[in-house]
């Protein structure tokens, strides 16, 4: 995985199968295959795959191959596609586990955080696993996990939460987590140390972070990051897409739906044709998933325009096939 983190002045990217070149704004993804323009005095940062960046400083056009030569093995990957599809994770009436959820974890004492229940007193917290059987009871809707029965590396760990007043996630939501091994752990603290020391500014450190945990289904600590960003003032379309991404991607599509709807009026805001194109596809989606057939039809619709604009002629005629569906069963 390729990615834009810093512009300077005017940049463009021409996509493999486009026909035309739109500007960058930072944090678009990039394929080898795909060229950058720069006007005169611009420059960009593009941190690559595996996490050594390339700065082109002068005026032309660059293939992001020539500037990103292959790694023999990436750090930086693509997330696996895989979604969790649980709609009970949006329902506000239960205590749905909010993380960690559905990823990979570095600490043996993560902290366990849910949605917050209208009425509810106390929440019993159970943690079961292999060697492992623990309960708490907290009259928030967050706790550490103890560390007393030690998590197992490679291990998955499954978390029930319940509610004073009888309401629980068993049999409607039962997400878990995995301990990282400690190889696995210690590479990934390797990678940490070596993106630390690479000459970029703190919010693209962020974004770059938030990517390397990603491609390590580290997704918790990745929404972390990224969330501490955007509460200390980083209203960056791509963090807001990357969080909506990532939500999406563990289950929880109502928090997904709302980040995706800032970074969409942040994407409008700058004109930033390709980030509304890719956001409104990812709403329809998400609405799809919460039954908003509707909502999901006009999102799609969006999204179909907005890639005329950008020439893509390809997701254009996808998404025909998905508005058609679409509307098979509204009817």
């Amino acid at each position: 995985m390729i990615f834009v983190s810093e512009v300077k002045g005017t940049v463009e990217i021409k996509r493999d199968g486009r026909g035309k070149y739109q500007r960058a704004y930072g944090g678009e993804n990039l394929n080898p295959s795909d060229k950058l323009r720069l006007q005169q005095g611009a420059g960009v940062t593009v941190v690559c795959n595996n996490l050594l960046t390339w700065n082109p400083q002068s005026r032309g056009e660059f293939l992001v191959s020539q500037g990103c030569t292959s790694a023999t093995k990436a750090v930086l990957r693509r997330p696996n596609s895989n979604r969790s599809e649980t709609r009970n994770a949006n329902d506000p009436t239960i205590p749905y586990l909010i993380s960690p959820r559905n990823t990979y974890i570095l600490t043996r004492q993560p902290t366990i955080t849910w949605n917050m229940v209208a009425g509810a007193a106390s929440y019993q917290v159970q943690v079961s696993g292999p060697g492992v059987n623990w309960k708490t009871q907290v009259s928030q809707p967050q706790v550490v996990y103890s560390g007393n029965e030690v998590l197992q590396a490679g291990k998955r760990y499954w978390v029930t939460i319940a509610t004073n007043n009888g309401v629980s996630t068993k049999d409607k939501d039962n997400p878990g987590f995995t301990v990282l091994s400690d190889a696995d752990t210690q590479r990934v603290k390797t990678e940490i140390s070596q993106l630390q020391q690479q000459p970029l500014s703190d919010k693209s450190k962020v974004l770059a972070l938030a990517h390397l945990y990603r491609s390590n289904q580290l997704n918790s600590e990745a929404i972390a990051v990224l969330e501490k960003a955007v509460k200390q003032g980083n209203q960056a379309t791509a963090f807001y897409q990357l969080l909506g991404s990532i939500y999406q991607q563990v289950g929880l599509n109502s928090l997904a739906k709302e980040r995706y709807l800032t970074g969409l009026n942040l994407a409008k805001a700058e004109q930033n044709w390709e980030a509304q194109a890719m956001i409104q596809e990812s709403l329809g989606e998400v609405e799809e998933t919460l039954d908003q057939l509707k909502n999901a039809l006009q999102r799609y619709q969006e999204a179909q325009s907005s890639y005329r604009v950008l020439g893509d002629e390809g997701k254009v005629q996808k998404l025909q096939q998905k508005l058609d569906d679409l509307k098979g069963r509204i009817s």
